[in-house]
């Protein structure tokens, strides 16, 4: 923390000239925005998974875009994430770790599928009953070798997934523009 206190043999008078203030480095500034850019989107991701993909996908501005209609600047932004984990509210208060990751459907049962990134990742997501899929809520929707987006829950090296989004029918394709 700086000292804003006056040097001794410096008084201060009300209404006198002020001591110079000092500022942020540009390196300082640059870090402030890389944070706040990467918290809004991270909200944005857990309001797009807290609120579920087939309620979001219907609302204006989600046409193409990513979580609340961002879609990123140079260099991509939360729809080019290929995998992560985030926290989002459990509903009653609390919080909840959620995972997602974005890739190829390489496996498909009636209670799983697994899919795989485009870095390599590869994750097997359970169903339950109120895993939601798509617009259109079809689990006969999703194929293998579709790119689909899952968000789910973690439990320990399980993960139970909570939605699962055609990436077509969300209108883009993994780490590409939106493909119309």
């Amino acid at each position: 923390m700086t000292d804003t206190t006056p040097p001794a043999d410096q008084e201060i008078t009300w209404g006198g000239q002020q001591p110079p203030r000092k500022r942020w480095s540009g390196k300082k500034t640059t870090a402030a925005v890389a944070i706040a850019v990467g918290v809004a989107a991270a909200g944005g991701v857990a309001v797009y998974a807290a609120s579920g993909s087939a309620g979001a996908s219907a609302q204006p501005g989600m046409d193409g875009g990513g979580p609340g209609g961002m879609r990123g600047g140079p260099g991509g932004g939360m729809m080019d994430a290929l995998h992560g984990t985030f926290t989002i509210s459990d509903g009653n208060g609390g919080y909840k770790t959620a995972i997602m990751q974005t890739g190829e459907v390489t496996a498909l049962t009636d209670t799983s599928l697994t899919a795989k990134s485009a870095d390599g990742y590869t994750k097997v997501y359970t169903f339950s009953t109120s895993t939601t899929f798509g617009r259109d809520g079809s689990k006969s929707d999703v194929k293998t070798g579709d790119t689909v987006t899952v968000v789910a829950t973690p439990n320990g090296d399980n993960a139970t997934a909570d939605s699962v989004m055609d990436r077509a029918q969300m209108g883009t394709g993994q780490g590409g523009p939106p493909q119309r």
